[in-house]
């Protein structure tokens, strides 16, 4: 009797616990396609409720899909939003018929009668800054392609929305698409929506890890990439946060939010990993990531003699460290934007360090002081024994 007992008890434990997590795991699942709605509006659209026999011009068109914006960012002076009924009606006198070859990737080159206008009737009204040296441009489904501003300025960069007279077919071209006259048509996009002007770029990972070709990248959403953190996300105003940058320097200095995203800028395409990730675990995510170059801000303070290692400290209480030869690698950025938009609170706004080689222990978040020290620093993390070199290319040595 009492082991029968026990087992219903048993059972009923099971059964509460599933429906326990259940709901904070579908919870969680509805949150996140609520945010994917609102940042996708496309993503819970049925192209089959489009009646073509009632599209008669662009503006039914227009009106028979959803109001995805587009929106430029990053190096300009004035940013711009803009949809698709904006620009059949504010181009309209631009729009042109062309024919567009490109390369696929088996070496066919194939010929596409389009509609649309040159990305450049667009482009006319923004006013770039003279230090953007790339543009990057994010899709709907994840996928982008890096331009510089010499291939921009080329007249070969469409936006269309027709194909050879006909409305192209949601389900596969998208509603809006980039067709590059000449290229590759990996290059070809659909559904473009943010359009970032960038300075220098660098692919820090190998193209085998994650590229289709040079200029084409895959990556993964801010809202999809993985977060630890050892308290509460700390709630940060711009218009009060300094950073502070001190120890064995020649000249101490604080810089504010303004200052940072007026300094020299740098865009790498880097992946975060935690160090407990288990091998082929989900603890991992690539994504562009823009801000300073480190080694500018090492170069503005002057380093001692007999500095040793840079140490962050993090309005959570995190701290860490590397050492001065890992923190002056050109890849390494203090960054304020994660996929050509401002970091997320819970990401490390308003500044987090990036060390693409280094486990996300390392990825200091919320950063309010950056101090030079001459010894050996341990953090939070390394404090407990994990290891204090904390990199990626030594996944067997994750502990001291």
């Amino acid at each position: 009797m009492k082991r029968r007992t026990i087992a219903i008890l048993l059972i009923i434990f099971l059964a509460a616990s599933l429906a326990f997590f259940g709901y904070f795991i579908g919870r969680n699942e509805i949150k996140k396609a609520a945010i994917a709605r609102e940042q996708n509006p496309a993503s819970d659209f049925n192209p089959g409720d489009i009646n073509a026999d009632l599209i008669k011009d662009d503006l039914d068109f227009a009106a028979s899909i959803p109001e995805i914006k587009m929106k430029f960012t990053g190096m300009l002076e004035n940013e711009l939003e803009i949809t698709f009924l904006d620009i059949v009606t504010k181009f309209k006198d631009k729009i042109i018929d062309f024919s567009a070859t490109g390369e696929r990737s088996d070496g066919e080159v194939i010929s596409v009668n389009y509609t649309g206008i040159r990305l450049n009737e667009i482009l006319s009204s923004l006013k770039i800054l003279d230090n953007s040296q790339n543009l990057v441009v994010f899709a709907s489904d994840f996928y982008s392609i890096v331009l510089s501003n010499n291939e921009i300025r080329n007249d070969n960069i469409y936006l269309v929305w027709k194909k050879d007279g006909q409305y192209l077919n949601p389900s596969e071209d998208g509603f809006l698409k980039i067709v590059i006259d000449g290229g590759k048509t990996n290059m070809w996009i659909k559904n473009p929506l943010l359009f970032d002007f960038v300075g220098e770029f660098d692919y820090t990972l190998p193209l085998s890890e994650n590229m289709v070709s040079e200029s084409v990248i895959t990556y993964i959403t801010e809202e999809e990439l993985f977060r630890l953190q050892i308290s509460s996300t700390p709630q940060i105003s711009t218009e009060t946060w300094v950073l502070k940058f001190s120890g064995l320097v020649e000249n101490e200095f604080f810089i504010t939010y303004d200052d940072i995203r007026k300094m020299p800028q740098k865009t790498v395409y880097a992946t975060l990993e935690t160090i407990s990730n288990p091998m082929g675990g989900p603890m991992i995510g690539s994504a562009f990531w823009t801000g300073v170059p480190f080694s500018y801000l090492l170069e503005k303070a002057g380093l001692k003699e007999d500095a040793l290692e840079v140490v962050f400290y993090c309005a959570d209480k995190y701290s860490t460290s590397i050492t001065i030869d890992e923190a002056l690698r050109e890849d390494v950025v203090l960054a304020y934007k994660i996929n050509g938009e401002l970091l997320p609170d819970y990401h490390g706004y308003p500044v987090r360090m990036v060390l693409p080689d280094k486990y996300g222990m390392k990825w200091a978040k919320w950063i309010n002081e950056i101090e030079i020290v001459d010894y050996d620093y341990k953090g939070f993390w390394e404090e407990q024994g994990w290891s204090d070199y904390a990199g990626r290319d030594r996944p067997d040595q994750r502990f001291d």
